[in-house]
């Protein structure tokens, strides 16, 4: 029974202590104290494995640097789980194999001391322990090493297979079990080719191992728990085994950062050309959709008065065909748009200064000839004769698509539009403010903000407005401009829009 309590007492201070340890680095990002317990810990476990033993059985019994060891591949389990770098558990291969080296030379030393003649060893050592140890203490590092890898490469394995993290739990205190039980077996099969009568001695070891596995377990389990967070991290993060044993050369990482880099970065270009591409296909079959509609609508009215040849009325017959013809236009110049617009975003378009009041008239003249058979109300109020900005003309489109969207969406018999045009100071910016007042369906606060996003496709039922709001965005932007919308009737959006677009006003300081 003492015996056991022995056992528990030293199960409670090597595996707490890895824990507390665990902390202190997650808390200080420090692996300095952690490398001083390692090390220390590892240099008495050669020695605890010959100075003591706890005899559970007559056939049974542990020694105190198996306990030692079996805390040695805990704490080495979890500082690999907690950094998520192999780099540290090869550090901690390369303490041990230091310490090993130099242990074997101290050894050595003690030995030649102890049997030189003129030595007086007043506890009477025997010179024996010490020869023992250093085969003990090569074998070790050999049998740590070749455990180490192969738990990390269990460990490496399961995280790419599987995902559930009470699955992966499960499994990773398994292969701690599993490590050091081929310890209990491999550890004295060794030590038997160096030292035979040793070898013997702890051959029954794997029982003893198995113990010492169940013992700990519980707590690497508190671990994981406890350090869950660090434990999905692993999970996610790759962990090369190769790099426990193998450092990465500088040459090989600088090249690999620079791949990275040139794949991230040629993702980027192709992620941003395939939403271009995407963003001028709907902008085109947006467009060329009003095109056909503007032109299906005249001729059928063209034809409807034609077949009345007694009545034919010769302006209708003239607006129509001016209709169509500005539409066939408008349609032939479409594909130059697109390529126009397609360079925002190589900033390869020239600006040059112009009278926004002309690109309102022309954009006004467009949509009453777009819908010829409706009343539109449609006015302009400004005070001043000139507004001089530096744009092009994309700037009709933006003009085309607010007053289009203004009509498309719009319940009432005849929709009124009112446009105002005036200057704001901002920030100390200059601006020529543009406000397109209409009667509409009006747009909710909780869309007043996403119509304007690329990709944004839907207003009311299926209906469409997001590709010319996107477009009436880029374009803006490209004029160093602003536009937003708001209710007409400020509280009540059911009343109508009010689409407000800032474009910096053009001054002697712009023009240099």
């Amino acid at each position: 029974m003492e015996s056991i309590v022995f056992l528990i007492l030293h199960l409670l201070l090597y595996g707490l202590s890895p824990l507390l340890i665990i902390s202190i680095f997650r808390i200080f990002k420090s692996t300095a104290f952690f490398y001083f317990y390692f090390g220390f810990l590892y240099v008495f476990t050669q020695l605890f494995a010959v100075l003591y033993s706890i005899k559970l059985s007559e056939d049974l019994s542990i020694t105190g640097g198996n306990i030692a060891y079996s805390s040695i591949i805990l704490i080495t389990f979890f500082i690999g789980i907690a950094s998520q770098d192999p780099t540290i558990v090869r550090n901690l291969i390369s303490i041990q194999v230091f310490f090993n080296f130099f242990l074997f030379i101290l050894y050595e030393l003690l030995v030649a001391v102890l049997n030189a003649p003129t030595t007086i060893n007043l506890f009477s050592i025997p010179p024996g322990i010490f020869t023992t140890t250093i085969s003990i203490t090569i074998v070790s590092s050999v049998v740590y090493i070749i455990e180490i890898l192969i738990l990390f490469y269990m460990v490496e394995k399961v995280k790419e297979r599987l995902k559930r993290l009470y699955i992966i739990i499960t499994l990773y205190i398994i292969f701690y079990i599993g490590i050091l039980c081929l310890d209990g077996f491999l550890f004295p099969f060794i030590v038997s080719f160096f030292e035979p009568v040793f070898g013997q001695f702890i051959v029954g070891s794997i029982v003893g191992k198995l113990i010492l596995a169940f013992g700990f377990s519980p707590f690497l389990l508190a671990f994981m728990i406890i350090h869950k967070r660090s434990l999905k991290y692993f999970i996610e993060k790759p962990f090369s085994t190769r790099l426990v044993i193998l450092p990465k050369s500088r040459q090989l990482i600088e090249k690999l950062q620079m791949t990275e880099e040139n794949l991230r970065e040629t993702e980027n270009k192709y992620e941003k050309a395939y939403n271009r591409a995407t963003f001028y296909k709907d902008l085109f079959t947006h467009d060329i959709s009003n095109i056909f509609q503007n032109i299906s609508i005249s001729y059928d009215l063209f034809e409807n008065e034609r077949e009345k040849l007694a009545t034919l009325n010769s302006e209708k017959q003239i607006l129509y065909l001016n209709t169509i013809n500005t539409e066939l236009r408008r349609g032939k110049s479409l594909i130059s748009n697109i390529k126009r617009i397609s360079e925002i975003d190589n900033e390869e378009i020239d600006l040059k200064p112009s009278d926004i009041l002309e690109y309102l008239s022309t954009s006004i003249e467009y949509l009453n000839r777009s819908y010829p058979h409706k009343t539109i109300e449609i006015s302009v109020e400004t005070k001043e004769i000139q507004f001089l900005v530096n744009v092009n003309e994309l700037l009709t489109d933006v003009i085309e698509n607010i007053l289009i969207n203004a009509i498309k969406y719009n319940s009432n018999k005849v929709p009124e539009i009112i446009i105002t045009v005036s200057k704001l100071k901002l920030n100390g910016v200059s601006y020529v403010k543009l406000e397109f007042k209409d009667n509409g369906i009006g747009i909710p606060d909780s869309r007043k903000e996403i119509i304007f996003l690329e990709g944004f496709k839907e207003l009311k039922g299926e209906k469409g407005m997001g590709i010319g709001l996107s477009l009436i965005t880029k374009i803006i932007k490209l004029y160093n401009g602003k536009v937003w919308v708001e209710d007409r009737i400020e509280g009540n959006y059911s009343e109508g829009s009010n689409f407000i677009v800032l474009i910096p006003e053009l001054n002697d300081s712009t023009e240099k």
